[in-house]
C-alpha cells in the first residue's frame, strides 16, 4: 500500500465516510493538505484493488447537493492495512 492508501484505509476502518469526510480526517493536523485531486484516484485505485467499496447514500439528503458516495475497508482492505502496519513497524524496531 502507498502511504495515501494506508491512510485512507486506516480513516476508514470500521465506519463508512464519503468523500469530503475523508478529506476532512485525513487533513487534521496534516502538515501538506491533501486535496480531491489526490484523494479520489486513490479512491479508485483502492476499489480495484477490491480493498476498499463504496455505496450510494440515502437520497434524502437535506443540504440538496447531490447523493454521496459512503467508502468502507473491505475484508480484504483490512487484511492488506494490518500487514502494512505490521510491516512498517518491524522497519522502525529494526532502524531504532
Amino acid at each position: 500500500l502507498s502511504a495515501i492508501d494506508e491512510d485512507i484505509l486506516t480513516a476508514l476502518l470500521g465506519r463508512e465516510l464519503y468523500g469530503l469526510e475523508i478529506l476532512r480526517h485525513l487533513n487534521e493536523g496534516r502538515p501538506i493538505e491533501l486535496k480531491f485531486g489526490s484523494l479520489y484516484p486513490a479512491l479508485n485505485r483502492l476499489e480495484k484493488k477490491k480493498l476498499a467499496s463504496w455505496q450510494w447514500g440515502d437520497g434524502a439528503d437535506d443540504s440538496g447537493g447531490a447523493r454521496r458516495k459512503y467508502y468502507r475497508v473491505t475484508g480484504l482492505g483490512a487484511k492488506a492495512l494490518r500487514t502494512t502496519q505490521q510491516y512498517r513497524a518491524s522497519l522502525a524496531q529494526r532502524s531504532a
